[in-house]
């Protein structure tokens, strides 16, 4: 290709594990102005570039983007080519050559909810929580799921609240026998491009995965756990259905992953709070309720 008709190019900064690793093919599938959403051939899920400003994620390639960059110049249905060294769009190539690549590690943290420094830190984030999610009138205020209150709670709240108590009761037992009804009430629960439900469920999922050291019986529930909600990921969008089966494998946003690490390790507050803001302040309610879904799977 004549080098003065090359689309203009831009360096990727970081890659998911997720990434096929053999080079890719497949089309825009939705578009925003800090991210663009990919439909891969023969792939399950959703594959996504992000802006540099952004959280990396498991399926995500973050771009080093120049100031007042947006996606919102590329086209749904427009083709994507990738392969070992590049990834091109017709008005833009990515250059993949020495990406570093992204992973969590979410068991690694080994989450003790017993060691008091840890539950300090979990209640820091848990009191921060409530307070921004009462500021915002949120739909979901965490310690009105675990403890409703008479006619304080809307619909989503009340479904979820159900559905959630019912499933902190079977992974406390590590019992999955009756987890499908609950899941099916909160998948899909809710509006938006991640709703409620399903931004729950991931943080959740992170939150069990932190905790399950060396238990064989905690991994058995976990695994059959994510095996359900992969299954019915189905009721939801592609979007959100995306993150549902990639929390399932263990694999969540950096700023999710983040916040786990701060709370396992018991942060101090200075660096804790910053890192629950970065997280919570994700989508209008999705990282709040991610969050809520992250420390009731830690408290587990």
């Amino acid at each position: 290709m004549n080098e003065a008709n090359e689309s203009p190019r831009l360096a990727a900064l970081s890659m998911g594990a997720s990434i096929p690793q053999a080079g890719f093919s497949g089309v825009v599938h939705s578009i925003f102005r800090s991210a663009l959403n990919l439909r891969l051939q023969n792939e399950e899920g959703l594959l996504t570039l992000v802006a540099a400003g952004e959280a990396d994620l498991p399926q995500g390639i973050r771009v080093d983007t120049p100031a007042g960059f947006t996606f919102e110049q590329f086209k749904v249905g427009e083709l994507v080519l990738c392969d070992a060294e590049y990834l091109r769009l017709d008005s833009l190539t990515v250059d993949l050559r020495g990406v570093p690549h992204w992973k969590c590690d979410l068991p690694s943290l080994k989450a003790d909810m017993t060691n008091p420094s840890v539950r300090q830190a979990w209640e820091t984030v848990w009191q921060a929580l409530n307070k921004r999610q009462q500021a915002a009138g949120a739909d979901i205020i965490a310690q009105d799921l675990i403890h409703p209150t008479n006619g304080a709670s809307n619909r989503i709240s009340q479904r979820a609240g159900d559905a959630l108590r019912k499933l902190l009761h079977s992974a406390r037992r590590h019992d999955p026998t009756d987890m499908e009804t609950p899941l099916r009430f909160l998948i899909g629960l809710g509006s938006g491009l991640t709703p409620s439900g399903d931004d729950l469920l991931v943080g959740f999922l992170a939150g069990l995965w932190c905790g399950i050291h060396k238990s064989d019986e905690r991994k058995a529930f976990i695994d059959t756990l994510a095996q359900a909600i992969s299954h019915l990921s189905t009721r939801t969008n592609d979007i959100s259905r995306t993150y549902l089966i990639h929390a399932a494998r263990g694999q969540v946003s950096s700023r999710l992953a983040n916040l786990a690490g701060s709370i396992c390790t018991a942060d101090s507050s200075d660096r804790l709070l910053p890192g629950f803001e970065s997280a919570a302040q994700t989508g209008h309610s999705s990282g709040m309720d991610a969050v809520t879904g992250l420390l009731l799977g830690l408290d587990v």
